[in-house]
């Protein structure tokens, strides 16, 4: 095996031309765990812990670790790790996901039957987080087959339940000792220092709704803003005369059942709302303008209106900000009907330095003036990993000289598994790149968590690039 010493640099341009030459084989890889449908069930299944599309997906990648040489373990199907040993007991680990979110409705691409066009790669979690993992087990196969022996072990861990509530990671640090130091290849670059909390909820109305509401379809993925709600009311004159003259984002058709009301947006990423046009909220607007429903249906949608109004969290007074992160983001993504009460679902991410505001206490308040009461689903604090520590450091020189650019550490909304793992941050693989071709995907397409999930293969090539680079400049700095 070559020893590596400290003063040596990775040789970036045989790197670049040794990912060029494996780029058939990464693609080849992918398309074999984008193929399984990997959604984590938590409940009741026949396959424990989180069902077959988990485990057949876990048991995939190992068996690619094995084909390659590699050491792997299965911790009980919850994770799964691929090694390449060094010559310590110091450990390097990068955590990558399996598990993938619900693939929803309105693709133009199958999203269990990948495709690549245009320099792009199609399946539902193929940017989140299934790429992520392949690059892993590709920077792993670059110091295998270059012989290099390194004084960090270099293991790559594998979670099946990240979507869900990182359950499996639960899992595991209660029984196995986490590496010395964890990346998370489920940002952006160059380092993530920080994530904010998090604080979701139901806010559920005391009042029971009226037989106005034949059925809801308002959101299916908590954490998504939906682009498109769906609600079917009762079919009278007052409603036909108050459905004329629509806006361009309202649909309605008459049909046996009643009404059926479609409000299209935009769909994107829940922690980022501005970034996508939220059909809920159209849905709600539209309801209150026309004075559609009864008085309780139309107080929930007003709240949700007030709600998403400022996605600040006004309407529930739990707005704040700091310096590092920003203010306060919190949206309301889904109305249910549960027993006679409607029931809406927000998701909130709120400042790193703000672990201590009183979010429930605050919303629980607010909720109740309006005749709602607060269930809190989510409460998880905000973590900070020092932007001066030398491994941030190390990382954000890699990712720049690769990138060309002079980004810094930065705060995102967004949570991965650095919440939960001692001595972790995020770190890629996100990047600036040109916008996709103009047709390959539809406005709200295209992006993790959207229907056409995609990953540009530039930005998977540059990914590994910077992790073959960065675990080495760790490994002898």
């Amino acid at each position: 095996m070559k020893q590596w010493m400290s003063k040596e640099q990775p040789d970036s341009m045989e790197i670049k031309a040794w990912i060029t030459e494996k780029m058939p084989d990464i693609v080849r890889d992918l398309k074999r765990i984008c193929k399984i449908k990997s959604v984590a069930e938590c409940g009741e299944t026949d396959c424990p812990p989180y069902g077959q599309g988990c485990r057949d997906v876990l048991q995939e990648m190992l068996q690619m670790g094995r084909e390659n040489g590699f050491e792997t373990h299965n911790y009980e199907n919850y994770v799964g790790r691929i090694t390449y040993p060094g010559k310590t007991e110091e450990n390097i680990g990068v955590w990558a996901h399996l598990d993938v979110v619900e693939e929803g409705k309105d693709w133009d691409y199958p999203p269990y039957e990948p495709t690549v066009k245009d320099n792009y790669f199609i399946a539902r979690g193929c940017q989140d987080n299934k790429s992520s993992a392949i690059i892993g087990l590709y920077a792993l196969k670059y110091m295998k087959e270059h012989g290099l022996q390194l004084n960090h072990t270099m293991e790559l861990y594998l979670g099946t339940c990240e979507e869900q509530g990182m359950y499996e990671l639960d899992y595991f640090l209660e029984h196995y000792k986490a590496p010395s130091l964890s990346l998370v290849p489920d940002s952006g670059f160059p380092v993530c220092c920080g994530e904010r909390g998090s604080f979701n909820g139901e806010l559920i109305c005391k009042e029971v709704c009226s037989a106005s509401i034949v059925e809801l379809d308002c959101g299916h993925e908590l954490y998504t803003i939906p682009g498109r709600t769906v609600l079917t009311i009762k079919d009278t004159e007052d409603a036909r005369q108050k459905c004329k003259d629509l806006p361009k984002d309202i649909q309605a058709e008459y049909t046996e059942a009643g009404i059926v009301l479609t409000a299209t947006g935009i769909s994107t990423q829940a922690s980022n709302p501005s970034k996508g046009k939220n059909a809920l909220t159209i849905l709600a607007d539209f309801i209150c303008e026309r004075e559609l429903l009864g008085e309780t249906e139309r107080k929930t949608f007003a709240f949700i209106s007030d709600i998403n109004r400022d996605c600040q969290g006004e309407a529930l007074h739990v707005k704040c900000e700091d310096e590092l992160s920003g203010w306060t983001t919190l949206v309301a993504t889904r109305l249910k009907n549960v027993q006679g009460h409607l029931v809406i679902d927000f998701i909130s991410k709120y400042p790193v330095t703000k672990n201590d505001y009183p979010f429930e206490q605050n919303a629980s308040e607010a909720a109740e003036k309006r005749g709602f009461s607060l269930k809190t689903t989510r409460l998880s604090k905000a973590n900070f990993f020092d932007p001066e520590r030398r491994e941030v450091k190390v990382l954000t020189q890699v990712s720049n000289e690769v990138l060309q650019r002079a980004d810094k550490p930065f705060v995102m909304s967004g949570g991965t598994y650095a919440r939960k793992l001692p001595n972790a941050f995020a770190f890629g693989t996100g990047m600036p790149l040109p916008k996709a071709p103009e047709g390959l995907f539809r406005p709200g397409h295209g992006d993790y968590h959207q229907p056409d999930e995609s990953i540009s293969l530039e930005r998977v090539q540059k990914g590994l690039e910077i992790y073959i680079q960065g675990l080495l400049r760790l490994d002898f700095q």
